[in-house]
């Protein structure tokens, strides 16, 4: 007994000291390239089902955080889209009005911010109105909300200042007869939007494959697709929209029925979209495990979804650019207590990684801000960890992608990714390269680099998790640090730790992280 306890115990000991080895193709062009804007944001609709909540977009706080994840879109969107009614003649609410007007000579972004009174009201009245949304969604039951001038002229000001363009989605169960789309309220936003020379693009609808349990309504995809063609239509009568970009159907997961909804959808009005909009998540909130965020099994049916999805597109409309319109871990608002806290990168690093190697455009996260658990930034305006993993992908991967192999590991527990390095980052310079880990085994792992890069410097980015409650924290550190913003103008430093030439990277268990590997000489990154 106690022989075979100590082989099982050499075997573990074998196991955390073995390395992996990586293979790297640095010699041809990239094997794909993504939009700049490839990582996005979205805020969804139903922040505005009670118009008095859009002030706090007003946060100074607020917007430097979105601003860390600049350049990028920002996809105002969800279900709520197909309830909410503009009218330029209604007042705006109180807590609008107290938002504040541009200062005199400072332009849009001369707002001021919101009174402190007002966030402080807003935030302790919020977890009421999280109810009350999250209520809603379960029983699929909504009320139309009327919204003004005053939300859109918010919601621009938010994202022009924290340097994102504006995606608005406009209400698509407005219809004449039942069939066709009452484009009447859409021309209303569109004049009001014109006049102020708002620059933004435009999206129609929310999962129309679910209208009919939200809404009681059947639109197919034909008829959806004469829909955009009649909104591409009316864009472009508009001089400051008749060449702006319009994105489209955002269906839900690509099932049996979504299937057929998008491919005829994209055979009648495909032509009219600048990117093919689909969303997706791994797992049910209400009934999803720590093991679930945990699981290979479930990161690998992710690739099934983009198959699926890219086999309808090129069927249809070949060489249109595919775009996650929304997408997170967990749908019905997250998962309580793992999607918002460390565990859940996994699942955001491994479909950032998945995504841009099969070529997927735009990935939009579902939700920067608001209700639910899947959000990077708190009800307090505090960011999560997926946050400060966001932004550490921003700084430090770029668009281009590289071919990365791995011998001595199991590929789907210890999963790897290889772009050039980010080349606005003033801390590097062409020709550098940035790998990201996710090791998913229970114990250490090593990853030896290829010969032709083993007397490169590394800087290493290691993100794990502060606190006792370990992988199911809400707070991170890296490389040691804990993330934390300096106030609320001000990010943190991203602290690089420095390895010698010739390092193995260690990555503990369950945990993942960056390595910049300079001067590696990638001819796609010169």
């Amino acid at each position: 007994m106690l022989r075979r306890l100590l082989w099982l115990l050499l075997l573990l000991a074998g196991e955390a000291a073995a390395g992996a080895v990586l293979s790297a193709e640095l010699r041809g062009g990239p094997a794909r390239e993504v939009s700049p804007a490839f990582l996005s944001l979205t805020i969804d609709a139903n922040l505005a089902a009670d118009p008095r909540f859009i002030p706090v977009l007003g946060s100074p706080k607020l917007r430097t955080l979105a601003r860390g994840l600049s350049p990028g879109f920002l996809r105002f969107g969800g279900t709520r889209t197909d309830f909410l009614i503009f009218n330029p003649e209604k007042d705006s609410t109180l807590e609008e009005s107290n938002f504040g007007e541009p200062q005199a000579d400072q332009g849009i972004c001369g707002v001021r911010s919101i009174p402190t009174a007002v966030e402080e009201l807003l935030l302790s009245q919020w977890p009421i109105q999280e109810k009350i949304l999250l209520k809603e969604q379960y029983w699929k039951k909504y009320k139309n909300t009327t919204i003004t001038k005053s939300t859109v002229d918010i919601l621009y000001s938010f994202a022009k200042c924290s340097k994102l363009h504006l995606i608005f989605g406009l209400n698509a169960l407005l219809r004449k007869g039942g069939l066709q789309w009452d484009s009447s309220n859409a021309q209303l936003l569109l004049d009001y939007c014109a006049s102020q020379h708002y620059n933004m693009s435009w999206e129609l609808g929310n999962e129309p494959n679910s209208f009919r349990k939200k809404s009681g309504i059947y639109i197919d995809g034909s008829q959806l697709g004469q829909d955009f063609i009649h909104l591409y239509h009316l864009l472009r009568s508009y001089s400051s929209y008749k060449n702006s970009k319009l994105y489209g159907p955002d269906v839900g997961q690509p099932r049996k029925n979504t299937q057929k909804l998008l491919r005829s959808f994209l055979k009648s009005g495909g032509k009219v979209i600048d990117s093919v909009t689909w969303h997706h998540y791994y797992v049910n909130g209400r009934s999803a495990t720590r093991e679930d965020f945990l699981s290979p099994e479930v990161l690998e049916t992710f690739i099934t979804a983009v198959n699926d999805v890219l086999q309808i597109v090129d069927g249809t409309v070949p060489g249109k650019k595919v775009w996650l319109g929304e997408t997170s871990s967990a749908y019905g608002g997250g998962a309580p207590r793992l999607s918002n806290t460390y565990v859940a990168g996994f699942m955001w690093l491994d479909k950032l990684g998945l995504s841009a190697r099969m070529g997927i455009d735009v990935v939009m996260r579902q939700v920067f801000y608001g209700a639910g658990t899947y959000h990077l930034v708190d009800a307090n305006f505090e960011p999560l960890p997926d946050y400060w993993l966001s932004l550490l992908y921003k700084k430090l991967v770029g668009t281009k992608v590289l071919k990365v192999g791995l011998k001595g590991a199991d590929p789907k527990k210890l999963r790897v990714y290889l772009h050039c390095t980010n080349d606005h980052n003033p801390m590097y310079k062409e020709g550098d390269v940035t790998l990201f880990l996710l090791n998913l085994y229970n114990v250490t792992k090593h990853v030896q680099l290829p010969h032709n890069l083993s007397n490169k410097h590394i800087d290493e980015y290691l993100l794990l998790p502060h606190g006792e409650q370990h992988i199911l924290s809400r707070s991170v550190q890296l490389n040691g640090h804990v993330l934390r913003m300096v106030d609320n103008k001000t990010l943190p430093a991203l602290t690089k730790k420095p390895l010698p030439p010739g390092s193995a990277l260690g990555l503990p268990a369950f945990s993942y992280g960056f390595y910049v590997i300079k001067n590696a000489k990638a001819i796609a990154c010169i």
